[in-house]
């Protein structure tokens, strides 16, 4: 908190001074002149002094407030950037979880395509198939080799991306947990209670607003008078070599009180104060707009946070009958009841299926990353 304007101000003055000079004197007494050739005079003067204002209209404590609260919304921007960094890793690195799962699902259709390739192989050295089937085996096996060193590389990509954020060094590796865990009891009307008290913009915008309250306050407090008091000292020593006095040391103390009051000044504090009303005025449309945008952008993303979890719901249906029924068409391949080509298509609906879940469930984090980041819930104000 800052008590300068309330605080009295303390100057000291000093000042030494030398002289050589040709004097001729006559006194008044009479008698002859007298005339001293390089006469030296020093002069030392000291005064410290202290200025006290004890009324100004109250306006030092409206400054006072008003400093203050800019310097809140200095702390006010720094947590919007923090809050922002806190998405952005926390985006990145649900986005390394999200390459690594669809990784894992890549290594299954890998291991699938090999067992279906060693079945196909050893079904065509026995005479049970022919070479197409086996070779249409080696070419999907080596698609699938083909899809997960690819996507190997990609999770090298998004790690340094994460590394670069965390400002770590770019080639580090970590032990990420498998899996996304969301809340799935996130409620609307709480986030938009939550957001219009703790967003970061809503409460750098209510400072604002704040601090041009109180500039209308300082203005208004311009039209009283000033009173101030004043306390001094002084301290001068005077040596001469010419003179009727040789020497002169003085001392002692000052003090007094004063008053103004400006009563008339062109008009220019009322235009300022017209002009403090017209910030205090657009700040606050400015709020209730932000309030508004704000408000939009969470229903937004709460409809996505909804959306993604219904899909999660029916993916995951749809997850368990497309492991069925690839399990039904690898029994019916190794009987020979069906071709290479359905248990492919099988093979295909059982990754994408996965592949579709782990993507609502990304979805899913990325809505409460940003719902959080809105209702100002990863860094609390103070």
């Amino acid at each position: 908190m800052s008590y300068g304007a309330l605080l009295p101000t303390f100057n000291v003055t000093a000042n030494k001074s030398f002289s050589n000079t040709d004097v001729t004197q006559q006194l008044a007494s009479g008698g002859e002149a007298r005339k001293i050739d390089n006469a030296k005079t020093s002069n030392l003067n000291l005064s410290p002094t202290l200025n006290w204002t004890v009324f100004d209209g109250l306006g030092m404590f409206h400054t006072r407030n008003r400093l203050k609260t800019l310097a809140q919304v200095g702390e006010d921007d720094l947590r919007l950037q923090i809050e922002n960094s806190i998405a952005q890793i926390s985006n990145a690195f649900y986005r390394v979880v999200l390459e690594n799962e669809r990784a894992r699902v890549f290594q299954i259709a890998l291991d699938l395509s090999r067992k279906r390739l060693e079945l196909a192989k050893t079904r065509y050295e026995v005479g049970k198939a022919s070479k197409l089937v086996f070779l249409q085996a080696q070419v999907d096996y080596n698609t699938d080799s083909s899809n997960y060193l690819t996507q190997r590389e990609l999770i090298h990509n998004v790690l340094v991306e994460m590394n670069r954020l965390l400002g770590q060094d770019l080639e580090r590796n970590y032990e990420i947990s498998a899996g996304f865990n969301y809340d799935d009891s996130i409620q609307l009307n709480d986030i938009i209670s939550s957001a219009s008290l703790n967003n970061a913009g809503v409460v750098r915008a209510q400072r604002n607003l704040e601090a041009n309250y109180l500039q209308i306050k300082e203005l208004n407090a311009q039209k009283l008078p000033v009173l101030n008091v004043n306390f001094g000292y002084t301290y001068n020593d005077r040596i001469s070599d010419a003179g009727a006095v040789l020497s002169n040391l003085s001392t002692g103390f000052s003090y007094g009180a004063g008053a103004s009051w400006n009563i008339f000044n062109g008009f220019d504090l009322k235009r300022r104060e017209q002009n403090a009303k017209i910030q205090v005025e657009l700040s606050e449309l400015q709020i209730e707009d932000l309030r508004q945008s704000l408000e939009s952008d969470i229903r937004k993303v709460y409809g996505s946070y909804q959306n993604s979890l219904r899909l999660n719901e029916l993916e995951a249906l749809n997850l368990e009958v497309a492991k069925e029924n690839y399990d039904i068409a690898l029994e019916r391949f190794k009987v020979g009841n069906t071709t290479a080509v359905e248990l492919r298509e099988a093979q295909i609906n059982l990754v994408q299926a996965e592949i579709r879940k782990i993507n609502a469930q990304y979805n899913i984090m990325l809505a409460e990353i940003e719902l959080k980041r809105l209702s100002g819930g990863n860094v609390k104000p103070e």
